[in-house]
């Protein structure tokens, strides 16, 4: 079964990625540069800012602030960049699959307003399916599943602290229709929190395999 959700999460960014392009990942130096600028500032406690989401789109990315644009890479992955406007409105997903070769996702709103839907053609007919509980106000997503809509999917179910980082995931595999048994226990640490309280490492461990998230974020002067 292919495994490819999109996980900006940790969208969270907390989802493994598959790829099923034999061309292998290339590393983007202006997104390397970002990475090596923000290492150098000095971290901030997620304790020392005020964790409120300026629009829907920064919380479904789980971004404090103005921001401009979020990049996550990660080893083997091919780098994948959310845009934003200065309202905080996604303007593209776009994922460098080479120098010459970038793809857009296609995005999808549900009837609140909330990213439902993201798909890269590449990857069809693989969708990322993004579910929120119910309410008011601006929220980050509840579940993330990877379905290829014929009865596979990856779904994942995040539980939050009261800023808003993810604390315990649930992970439901499925098979053509059947449930796959995994007892596997999923930890999560975040690191290196910027200025704003946007993490920019999240070190994630399912069994034994161990993977590493890296967030290059710029912000609107």
């Amino acid at each position: 079964m292919k495994k490819s959700l999109f996980a900006i999460a940790c969208i969270l960014a907390v989802v493994a990625c598959k790829q099923s392009s034999t061309k292998e990942p290339v590393e983007d130096s202006t997104i390397a540069s970002e990475v090596q600028k923000m290492a150098l500032e000095e971290p901030v406690s997620a304790e020392e800012v005020r964790h409120e989401y300026l629009s829907q789109d920064l919380a479904t990315f789980e971004l404090y602030g103005r921001v401009q644009s979020v990049t996550y890479t990660q080893e083997h992955s091919f780098p994948i960049t959310v845009q934003f406007n200065d309202t905080g409105n996604v303007t593209a997903i776009v994922r460098v699959v080479s120098e010459e070769e970038k793809e857009n996702a296609e995005v999808q709103y549900n009837d609140a307003n909330r990213i439902e839907y993201i798909r890269f053609e590449s990857d069809s007919p693989w969708v990322t399916i993004l579910g929120y509980e119910e309410g008011d106000g601006f929220r980050a997503p509840r579940t993330y599943t990877s379905s290829n809509q014929v009865g596979n999917y990856i779904e994942e179910t995040y539980h939050r602290d009261s800023k808003g980082l993810v604390t315990n995931v649930e992970v439901q595999e499925v098979v053509h229709f059947g449930t796959v048994e995994n007892d596997e226990a999923v930890s999560i640490e975040f690191s290196d929190f910027d200025k704003k309280g946007n993490w920019l490492k999240c070190t994630i461990k399912h069994g034994d395999t161990a993977f590493v998230k890296v967030r290059a974020i710029t912000y609107f002067p």
